[in-house]
């Protein structure tokens, strides 16, 4: 058992982690599993020395301390040795989704393309198989074989306040944000999880999401490395394919703590509904699944637990989390091994009055939402109205955070920064209040939808509408408008599928189902491929994206007015 007295440590730099962790004398590990289920590991240690050879050669390329680089590699044992070589050299990374073609309209290469200009054109480092590079300049174009590893580097003075890594928002790929975050961010995030899911060895982690995702390469990549114990990953992409994998993972590997959010608990269970026979899993090891990313679906977490429960799956590892990018990662935790929080709140109340007041289940009116626990170490949470002054408990409002792991603000984004931040408060752009000691998330500011005088979130719309036999789990989401023409606010249902008598009859049991329940009337459907339902790299939907490309006419033909029904 390798000697831990302290883990966090005024001044430690990312260099510095992985230096203690390369030398403990436990036999540490990363696996790596891919599609046929098969392992391969690289200790800590070697992955120290991989590290250090890639540093050479990224300053025999002549990159030095500050520089800036883009990491959009396809493989995860191939994006983290080069992220650790960079950390070695003081260059400062970024990873990117992997552009899988840079022909049509591809979000991965516009992404790519504005991120490359924002950060002054630097090296971008890809797979050897991705030939193609669309129209980037071949002379900023690298693969990991290109560099001449020979000798040695020189090692650089790093300071924990200097910038360590640039996390750009999933979110958005024509203009995305750069979340600058330092070395000292990084570590108090990281002790704060340590703490909150009480990591340490011989604990394992096990993580499906990519690690251009902050959840994939800070919760389940650094946090593990941090906290000296095992972590496994699974190729996102191969997950997606057979959710199965990342089953089969947790169960021989007696993974301790992983993480899925809404629309991948939704996929693995669609994925087991589908299965006749299922393997003779054991879950009883796994203390915390952590659920967040989104507002959380109450029904999705809970038939996710009933399914794995004969299993071994205890239903208290289930973990109701809160994060952004902003704030390093994590923001707030259910308790550990403590029960989901889950209760039935008074829908009217909550958006009318912004009042969140109990209602019993069965009201119509009733709205079920799972708290996300409290706040962890080193991070202060609070409420307000709309000028920025706090408000009481069971009052809804906008949620802002302060705190030593929170960002210093956007890569040469001075103006987007000022307007992030009340004084020292983030303004996070989520809307939630606190109960009972609880902190609940009820949506996205900029996903609000104003009807008849009313404020509705789409997620709470979409969730009801997935209890109709036709509608699934991320093929439906909604939008909201102001008609030009009459003035009056207008509900945008899309729904993946194809028009015809059938989307027809759908849209008219959602319209009934949606009026009956929540008392709003949904004036449009628009039919769309399943591909056009845009999604982050976390599974968030990206509603805005949709409406961008309804105002400007794109769907005017597979648009169905309510006035024909």
């Amino acid at each position: 058992m390798p000697e831990i007295s302290r883990y966090y440590q005024p001044g430690l730099t990312l260099p510095d982690l992985l230096k203690r962790t390369a030398n403990s004398d436990a036999d540490l590990f990363i696996g790596y599993m891919n599609d046929k289920g098969e392992t391969e590991k690289q200790t800590y240690h070697s992955l120290y020395e991989d590290a250090v050879k890639i540093a050479a050669g990224l300053q025999r390329l002549g990159m030095k301390q500050g520089d800036k680089a883009i990491i959009a590699t396809l493989h995860n044992r191939e994006t983290i040795s080069l992220l650790w070589g960079c950390f070695m050299l003081g260059v400062i990374p970024t990873v990117l989704q992997p552009p899988m073609t840079f022909s049509g309209y591809n979000p991965a290469v516009v992404k790519l393309m504005n991120v490359f200009g924002q950060l002054g054109e630097p090296f971008i480092f890809m797979s050897e198989e991705m030939k193609e590079t669309g129209g980037l300049p071949q002379e900023k174009v690298r693969h990991t074989g290109d560099l001449d590893c020979t000798g040695s580097f020189t090692e650089p003075l790093i300071d924990p306040d200097d910038p360590a890594f640039i996390q750009f928002s999933s979110g958005s790929t024509g203009d995305p944000k750069g979340i600058l975050l330092t070395h000292h961010n990084l570590m108090v995030n990281m002790d704060a999880i340590r703490i909150g899911l009480d990591l340490h060895y011989p604990d394992h982690t096990g993580n499906w999401m990519p690690l251009f995702h902050d959840m994939g390469l800070i919760g389940y990549h650094l946090t593990p490395l941090y906290c000296m114990i095992y972590q496994h990953h699974i190729e996102t992409i191969d997950f997606i394919k057979n959710p199965g994998l990342w089953l089969d993972l947790m169960s021989e590997q007696g993974i301790g703590v992983t993480g899925c959010p809404n629309f991948g608990l939704a996929l693995v269970l669609r994925h087991l509904n589908r299965r006749k026979t299922l393997p003779e899993w054991n879950f009883s090891a796994m203390k915390a699944m952590l659920n967040g990313a989104e507002p959380i679906s109450v029904q999705i977490m809970t038939d996710f637990v009933e399914k794995l429960k004969p299993f071994g799956f205890k239903p208290e590892a289930m973990m109701p989390v809160y994060g952004m990018a902003e704030a390093t990662l994590a923001i707030s935790f259910t308790p550990l091994m403590q029960p989901s929080v889950i209760t039935s709140f008074d829908a009217n109340a909550l958006d009318v009055e912004n009042r969140a007041i109990k209602a019993d289940p069965p009201h119509p009116s009733a709205r079920l939402l799972s708290g996300v626990g409290l706040a962890l170490n080193d991070t202060e949470i609070r409420v307000t109205d709309k000028n920025d002054q706090p408000l009481g408990e069971g009052y809804a409002g906008h949620i802002q955070l302060r705190g030593k792991g929170i960002t210093s603000g956007y890569f040469n984004k001075p103006e987007e920064t000022a307007s992030a931040f009340a004084d020292d408060w983030l303004r996070t752009g989520d809307i939630g209040f606190f109960f009972e000691g609880n902190l609940y998330v009820s949506g996205r500011h900029k996903d609000i939808i104003f009807k008849n005088g009313r404020n509705y979130f789409a997620n709470d719309l979409e969730v009801m509408a997935c209890t109709l036999e036709d509608i699934s789990y991320g093929k439906v989401c909604f939008g909201g408008i102001t008609s030009r023409e009459t003035g009056h606010d207008k509900v945008i249902a899309f729904l993946a599928g194809s028009p015809g008598e059938k989307a027809m009859e759908t849209f008219r049991q959602l319209r009934n189902l949606l009026r009956a329940n929540l008392g709003i009337t949904v004036d449009e459907l628009v039919m769309v491929k399943s591909n056009e339902i845009p999604k982050t790299s976390s599974g968030k939907l990206q509603r805005y994206k949709l409406m961008l490309r309804y105002n400007a006419g794109d769907f005017n033909e597979t648009a169905i007015s309510a006035d024909i029904l």
